[in-house]
């Protein structure tokens, strides 16, 4: 089986890292593993060549962007096998100021390597469902005799956190981006109504594109933090409003909080605990569409925690004198 080679890895450097840092990379570890410096060790020897083979991929846009897109369904083009000629093959790499050839200290390059540039890997990016188009170029030094396709960039996805309130209003989000070693801000607007989950699409943030690709897009994924008083179901409120048994049994007029307010809302005489009210048009904006959704107030006749011994007295002779007990029409 071929062993897949992380060239960002053997270099230390990340996905996004540039062509100078990848350049940077190299020199360095190509004068620590240098036979010249190693003499008689082997380990050295071939991580010399690893690191030389990563260069030699990522240095060039070409044979990058064909790695980059191909990294993912590795498993699937060492499938159709390596075609790796036979013998031997002999590259020379610059590292700052001295070459050094591949021919000196043995075979050439990884099977993986040959399996994604050397020969017969035309045939099996097409295989694949790739087309590179009349100008692919076959392992090194090869000729070009068509032109490659270019393709659009992966698409990406990040989240965003806001508040229920940011979702009722509407916010905006400053990100920083790192693409191909450079940091820059962009500022996002978020609608509002979003839900829980939405997608926003940033066009052209995500990865770049292939062979001089559009790049991909950025999607970023909503998530609203629970709020301490309102539940959300879709574009409709839910709270629990408490009243105090005086409230319940004579009526009232309550305050119930809105994220655009205090309403004033007059509950009738003998309200039962668990009774709802619906306030129209004080729910969440609807991201598609005008209008709001509404606001469900249930009732939650709160019992006093404290009573005065006069009104003890009083609740005591009221218990005494009351004998309904709903509970024995209860049917189930």
């Amino acid at each position: 089986m071929v062993e897949y080679k992380d060239y960002y890895k053997i270099l230390g450097v990340n996905k996004n890292a540039s062509q100078d840092d990848i350049k940077k990379a190299y020199r360095k570890l190509a004068r620590k593993y240098h036979p010249d410096t190693n003499p008689d060790n082997p380990e050295a020897e071939e991580k010399f060549k690893e690191i030389g083979e990563a260069y030699e991929v990522l240095k060039d846009p070409q044979k990058r962007a064909r790695y980059d897109q191909l990294g993912a369904n590795w498993k699937q083009y060492a499938g159709a096998g390596t075609g790796r000629p036979g013998g031997q093959r002999t590259y020379t790499y610059d590292f700052g100021g001295k070459g050094f050839d591949f021919g000196d200290i043995g075979s050439g390059f990884s099977d993986f390597f040959e399996m994604f540039f050397g020969k017969g890997a035309e045939e099996r990016f097409s295989n694949l469902g790739f087309d590179f188009g009349s100008n692919f170029e076959s392992g090194f030094g090869g000729r070009r005799s068509r032109t490659a396709t270019s393709q659009k960039g992966q698409d990406t996805q990040s989240s965003i956190n806001i508040t229920l309130r940011e979702a009722y209003t509407g916010t905006q989000r400053v990100l920083k981006l790192q693409k191909e070693g450079k940091t820059r801000t962009i500022n996002v607007k978020i609608p509002r109504g979003v839900k829980d989950g939405s997608k926003i699409r940033v066009a052209g943030e995500g990865a770049p594109g292939v062979l001089g690709g559009q790049a991909g897009d950025l999607y970023l994924v909503i998530k609203i933090s629970p709020h301490h008083f309102f539940t959300r179901k879709n574009d409709d409120l839910y709270c629990e409003i408490p009243v105090t048994i005086k409230e319940a049994y004579y009526g009232a007029k309550i305050d119930i909080p809105t994220f655009d307010g205090r309403v004033m809302v007059k509950i009738p005489p003998k309200t039962q605990s668990g009774k709802t009210l619906r306030l129209r048009g004080k729910g969440m904006p609807k991201l598609r569409g005008a209008g709001y959704g509404d606001l469900y107030a249930k009732i939650k006749i709160v019992l006093p925690e404290r009573l005065t011994d006069e009104q003890q007295r009083l609740f005591d002779e009221f218990a005494k004198s009351y004998d309904e007990n709903p509970r024995v029409n209860i049917i189930v």
